[in-house]
């Protein structure tokens, strides 16, 4: 969404990345009283998560308006070749959940994702899906579903700090432009009665493939821009 806002709707990068969070607050919210209904979310892998996420996500979102944007997508850019590579390399997840020393790498898992939706407007479930199965946190199948439970914290810490930062005027709250996340939400619940069919169908070698080459192609757009600031 915030190379899509920042091309499309002329936001400024800042701007794209609070109302990027805003429309994911809505989308993991309808995503995941959907997936809550067929049981399929770890909510004390979403606790500790969420606690991490949550609190880095606010700061971060408190800091990012008072960089330069160039620094601002210099950094989403370098998240998605990071991630990109680690989808792409991530092996084959038994489906047997893994017992680990779950609460600090929940947290750790929580505070890596919260800074990086604090600092590029993503949601953060790049980050938790894939180290949540390297971690044995969490199963293959309650993945997606655990990720949008914890993406309601994050992304909602993140869009109140980025809301707080300036005056209320709708559409505007604060850096957040209300009128396109909510259209981009109306658009991605729509879309996500597909998403939620699919997701119980597709294996993981699957999944990571097509992740990798979406966020490849994100991060081609973003180098595009990051060389014409």
């Amino acid at each position: 969404m915030v190379p899509i806002l920042t091309a499309v709707a002329d936001l400024s990068q800042v701007e794209a990345m609070a109302t990027s969070l805003g429309t994911i607050v809505l989308v993991s919210t309808w995503n995941a009283w959907r997936y809550n209904r067929e049981g399929l979310i770890v909510w004390k892998t979403v606790l500790w998560v969420a606690l991490g996420s949550g609190i880095c996500a606010a700061l971060a979102a408190r800091l990012a308006p008072l960089l330069p944007e160039k620094v601002l997508v210099g950094f989403m850019l370098m998240v998605l070749l990071i991630l990109a590579w680690k989808t792409f390399s991530l092996g084959m997840i038994a489906e047997k959940e893994r017992k680990t020393s779950g609460h600090q790498m929940a947290l750790g898992i929580g505070s890596l994702s919260g800074l990086v939706a604090g600092f590029t407007g993503i949601g953060g479930g790049g980050v938790t899906t894939p180290l949540m199965l390297v971690a044995g946190l969490v199963k293959n199948r309650s993945a997606a579903p655990t990720s949008n439970a914890i993406m309601i914290f994050t992304a909602g810490a993140g869009a109140l700090s980025y809301a707080l930062h300036g005056a209320f005027s709708w559409p505007r709250f604060g850096l957040i432009q209300v009128d396109y996340s909510l259209l981009l939400g109306l658009g991605a619940i729509i879309s996500s009665f597909a998403g939620m069919r699919i997701n119980q169908l597709i294996k993981l070698k699957l999944r990571k493939t097509v992740l990798g080459f979406i966020l490849l192609f994100i991060t081609l757009r973003l180098a595009i821009q990051f060389l014409t600031l």
